[in-house]
Formats: structure tokens, sequence, C-alpha cells
């Protein structure tokens, strides 16, 4: 259980790690405040992961079994 909980920690430590840089890489840039907000927003289903996971494990698509038509599903997605 102890090794479960170390690799949940490490598995969110490099998202910390890059937006922290990133938010302070871009105030240097000179980019407003608000607009460092709002792209932070972009994290937010990593996030959330723990919501829409479980749907995507109990809800296979109909083509290509169950973690290949979501992987083709949301790259089209993208």
């Amino acid at each position: 259980m102890l090794a479960i909980l170390f690799l949940g920690a490490a598995s969110g430590f490099p998202n910390q790690i890059t937006e922290s840089a990133l938010q302070a890489w871009l105030k240097d840039a000179g980019v407003s405040l608000t607009t460092i907000g709002v792209m932070s927003y972009v994290a937010l289903p990593y996030l959330l992961k723990f919501l829409w996971a479980p749907l995507i494990d109990r809800y296979p698509l109909p083509w290509l079994g169950r973690r290949r038509g979501w992987i083709l599903a949301m790259q089209v997605a993208l």
C-alpha cells in the first residue's frame, strides 16, 4: 500500500514542477497574470482524472476494445 502511495505522488510531481516553472517563465516574459491563471486550466483534466477514469474503465467503446477505442477517440478529439 505504501508503494501505491509513493507511485501516486511521483506521478503528480512532474506536473507540479512543470506548472511552477512555466508560471515563472511566463511571468518573466511579461505575460499578464490573468493569462497565466487561465492557462492553469490545462491541468484540470489531470486533476479530475479520479472522476472520469472509472467511466473509461467501465464503458468500452464499441470498436478496438476497451483501451484502444478510448485512446483513438481522445486522439481524434484533440
